[in-house]
Order: structure tokens, then C-alpha cells, then sequence
């Protein structure tokens, strides 16, 4: 069993360093990530330059580009064979409802799939879900979630085009209360923009954002997380609303 790792992170990163060192007593473990932060990047790739690989250690490498670049290198040149289980991860924070969109995390696990290897994403909460443990990480929980869902992958063949975006709380693995299968929440972010000088008198911009909830969270990851529970979220890469295609066909044809 080849077994790729991989973050948004980068090389440095204690969650990518925990999370190769569990998954060693399941295969044969490469390691590919970016050589710097890269969070937030989605399913951005480099085409404008060409990409440089360090090597760092055996079987460990750093790219100065994106997730996917990393997870298309590792595939299609780095590793020969290629990897049979892409694991991306872990995240130094959740990624839930429409953060899927953007976290190069995901897009990792995204493009994995594209290229038909089955693939999860791991993220482990930050404090806004538990103050108990402020500045903290848990990866070794993180972690052993992340094997026991790769030793059910192996036994249980996902459906073609579907990969596992899952979020651990970040608490002692004895303070879990259990793994639960879940929708993704369509919470996301109030934007805020704060506009600045810069010491020549040039505008520049910040963009953030506080995280928060709307409608109802039933069986989703936000409301998993919140009772201490992994959140398991299967997602498809095929995006297409089927339930409205006959009536936009409809409307089409009506219009003439």
C-alpha cells in the first residue's frame, strides 16, 4: 500500500509530520507538500512558472507550489508506483460548509479523486469550538481517526468520484464522543474589508471575516463538532443540480 501525504500547510507543519508518522504501520508512506503556507489556495494550480521539488528526506518531498500541484507531481512523476490512498492533512483548523470551496486542504483530496485514487481530507478544530484546550493541537487524535477511516477505505470501496472530508474536535482521543456521517453546513464567513495606507500613501487591502452559522444545522459537521463528534463528509466532484435540468431544458426551448 502506497500511501500519499499532503497539506495546505506546508512541509513544516506538525499535523503533515504527525499524520505520516501514524499512517507508517499501514504502507509505505510518501510524503509531497508545499514548501510554504499555502492555505486558502482551493484547486489553484502553478502554470505561469515552472516547479521546483526539494528533496527533504527519503521518500519526503517539497514543491514550491499549490496542494494540487503536489498531489499531481506525486501521482504522475514522484512516486512509481502511483499512490493507492491520498490522505490531506492535518489541518491546523476546520474546514466546514462552503470552506470546502476554498481550502487547499480539500482541493488536495479533490484532485486525488479526479485522478481516481481515493482520497480524504482531515481537519482538526480550532479553539472556537473548545476553550478548554486554547493553543493546543490534538493531531495524534486527528490522526488515529484518520487511520481507522483508511483501514475502512480499504475494506469498503468508495463510489467513483467521492472523497472524505472529515473534521476531528480537538480534544484527548478519550473526550470523543464518537464519528458521525454527516452533510456539509452552508455556514461561511461576514466579510469585512479593512482599507489602509500604506508608508507611501498607497491604499491596500485586508480581507477577513468572522465564521457563522445560518439556517438549520441538523446532521451536518458544524452540528457534529459541536457535540464533540468527528464529522464524516462524503462530497462528490460532480456538482451538476440534476433536479433542475429538465426545467432549465424547459425554459430553453420556451424561449425559443
Amino acid at each position: 500500500m502506497n500511501v500519499l501525504i499532503t497539506n495546505d500547510d506546508g512541509i513544516g507543519s506538525e499535523g503533515l509530520k504527525v499524520l505520516a508518522k501514524a499512517f507508517r504501520e499501514f504502507g509505505e508512506v510518501f510524503v509531497v507538500a508545499p514548501d510554504r503556507q499555502r492555505s486558502a489556495v482551493g484547486l489553484s494550480i502553478t502554470i505561469e512558472r515552472p516547479l521546483r521539488v526539494e528533496s527533504v528526506d527519503e521518500r519526503t518531498f517539497s514543491v514550491d507550489g499549490m496542494p494540487v500541484d503536489c498531489v499531481t507531481l506525486a501521482i504522475h512523476g514522484l512516486m512509481d508506483p502511483p499512490p493507492n490512498l491520498i490522505v490531506s492533512g492535518i489541518n491546523d483548523g476546520q474546514n466546514l460548509g462552503y470552506d470546502i470551496y476554498h481550502s487547499g486542504t480539500v482541493g488536495a483530496a479533490f484532485v486525488g479523486t479526479m485522478f481516481g485514487i481515493p482520497s480524504m481530507a482531515v481537519s482538526v478544530t480550532d479553539n472556537s469550538f473548545d476553550e478548554d484546550h486554547k493553543g493546543v493541537f490534538f493531531y495524534d487524535t486527528a490522526a488515529h481517526i484518520a487511520l481507522k477511516l483508511a483501514r475502512i477505505m480499504e475494506q469498503h470501496k468508495l463510489p467513483d468520484g467521492t472523497l472524505l472530508n472529515v473534521n476531528v474536535p480537538n480534544v484527548s482521543l478519550s473526550e470523543i464522543e464518537g464519528i458521525e456521517v454527516t452533510r456539509h453546513c452552508d455556514s461561511t464567513y461576514d466579510i469585512e474589508i479593512h482599507h489602509r495606507l500604506d508608508p507611501r500613501g498607497k491604499k491596500y487591502y485586508w480581507l477577513g471575516g468572522k465564521f457563522r452559522g445560518n439556517s438549520d444545522h441538523s446532521e451536518t459537521d458544524l452540528s457534529a463538532l459541536r457535540r464533540r463528534k468527528v464529522s464524516v463528509t462524503p462530497l462528490r466532484l460532480d456538482i451538476t443540480d440534476y433536479t433542475v435540468i429538465q426545467d432549465l431544458s424547459n425554459w430553453i426551448l420556451d424561449a425559443g
